[in-house]
């Protein structure tokens, strides 16, 4: 990353063809690092979202938009923490926020918690929600109130997502008690910090740390950084039976995406998938397997 900010801060914007050329340096750079597809996909969201604001406000001298590369092949299926993995990971945390004597590690154990209770994407979206940005909708019919978190930058422009009770009631309040002198202006998580870049590569870094510790963060020859992590609220849904068209509703997705790099394909949900599609397995007492003659 640091290498890019290099790139962009020696262009003069106003020369289209240096422009086009830091562009392809930058993602030159990227293919020489053997980095994922999925990742230069990033790249490339964050550079036309940064590059489409300037044009339109014009802040610098930048008259046309370059053409970025077109970035072909298959993105990485990584599998999800399992609920468990994910508290082992939480828990350790908050060991470390006593063997340290650091409030950090139990607030980034209650913002890994939110990720689980509302599949959010534990990076820059959630770091940038303010106290303000959090509201309640009322529900008639269970007489108690539904926590919504309204983000404003997200890749698909702003979204709002609702979080499980659990975290209302049992997450929440700490995180709200734990700096007092705050106001509705201020960030929802490690308020008092303004450079949110910095904040998530430590978040990462520490996260990638303990993951590894606990032998949880390589799984079947893949790394899973802190990103995957939303992986698993995605996936215990879909466990759960939820509709995906629900599910990528919720958390500001895609069924195709949820398909292609979300969905648990571990044995267990292979089985249950077997079995809707052959639900007579499972419903006729007396099925037999049947040996196809050739």
């Amino acid at each position: 990353m640091l290498s890019l900010f290099k790139i962009l801060n020696r262009i003069d914007y106003s020369n289209p063809s240096e422009v086009e050329d830091a562009v392809k340096e930058i993602f030159y750079n990227l293919s020489s690092k053997n980095r994922a597809v999925a990742t230069q996909r990033n790249y490339k969201i964050i550079l036309t979202n940064q590059m489409n604001r300037a044009l339109k406000n014009n802040k610098i001298p930048f008259d046309v938009m370059p053409d970025f590369p077109k970035l072909r092949g298959k993105s990485l299926r990584r599998l999800s923490y399992l609920p468990k993995e994910g508290k082992l990971i939480r828990e350790r945390f908050r060991k470390e926020t006593k063997i340290k004597e650091n409030n950090f590690y139990d607030e980034v154990a209650d913002l890994l918690s939110i990720c689980e209770a509302g599949g959010f994407r534990p990076g820059l979206e959630l770091l940038r929600v303010r106290r303000n940005n959090v509201g309640w909708i009322n529900d008639p019919t269970t007489k108690t109130p539904v926590m919504k978190i309204a983000l404003l930058q997200t890749k698909k422009d702003r979204h709002t997502m609702t979080v499980a009770d659990w975290y209302r009631d049992d997450v929440y309040p700490r995180v709200m008690n734990r700096h007092p002198n705050t106001n509705e202006l201020d960030y929802l998580f490690f308020p008092k910090i303004e450079n949110r870049d910095k904040l998530f590569d430590r978040i990462r870094k520490n996260f990638e740390r303990i993951s590894d510790d606990l032998d949880l963060f390589v799984k079947d020859g893949q790394n899973r950084p802190i990103y995957v992590y939303r992986h698993s609220f995605i996936s215990d849904r879909r466990r759960k039976g939820v509709d995906a068209n629900i599910v990528a509703l919720h958390s500001n997705t895609s069924v195709q995406m949820i398909n292609q790099h979300y969905q648990d394909m571990s044995d267990d949900h292979l089985l249950e998938i077997h079995n809707k599609v052959f639900p007579s397995r499972t419903k006729n007492p007396n099925y037999k397997v049947i040996t196809k003659k050739s």
